[in-house]
């Protein structure tokens, strides 16, 4: 739930139009939340399928694929905004985590891709998993803003 209450001010911004929550499996839990937040709900069996099931289920042309647990920090809804609308814009920006341990506080970049903003023309839907995915966007820029867990 904190994960879609982070985007709340993007809603505000025009930057997200609709949510589609995907899962791999039934989750009771999760449609219970779509249902609360009035959002799209599209499950199936596994990665390749759920990202399918969401972006038939999406209506807009700009497509922010985040893992469940995280949220945006602040600067995300600027740096999105920046990213599309300059003329040398990317396929793809892709979002990693905050910096967890050790090894990613010494080197930042080796923190795990947990979010990607694309258009839905260069989305592969047959990506086994979100780093595949991230691949096949194409050339796909690494976001300043960084994801945090949440609860």
């Amino acid at each position: 739930m904190r994960s879609l209450s982070s985007l709340v001010p993007a809603t505000i911004e025009g930057l997200v139009r609709d949510v589609t929550l995907a899962s791999a499996g039934d989750n009771e839990d999760l449609r219970k939340i779509a249902d609360h937040a009035g959002c799209e709900i599209a499950m199936a069996a596994d990665f390749a399928d759920v990202i399918a099931a969401g972006l038939a289920a999406a209506r807009g042309d700009l497509l922010l694929i985040l893992r469940a647990g995280f949220a945006p920090q602040a600067g995300f809804i600027e740096e999105v905004s920046d990213c599309f609308q300059r003329a040398t814009r990317p396929g793809a920006l892709r979002f990693r985590a905050v910096p967890a341990g050790l090894l990613t506080r010494i080197a930042p970049g080796l923190a795990p891709v947990q979010g990607l903003v694309a258009k839905r023309a260069v989305l592969d839907p047959i990506s086994p998993d979100l780093p595949t995915l991230v691949r096949r966007a194409g050339s796909a820029a690494t976001a300043r803003t960084r994801l945090r867990p949440v609860d």
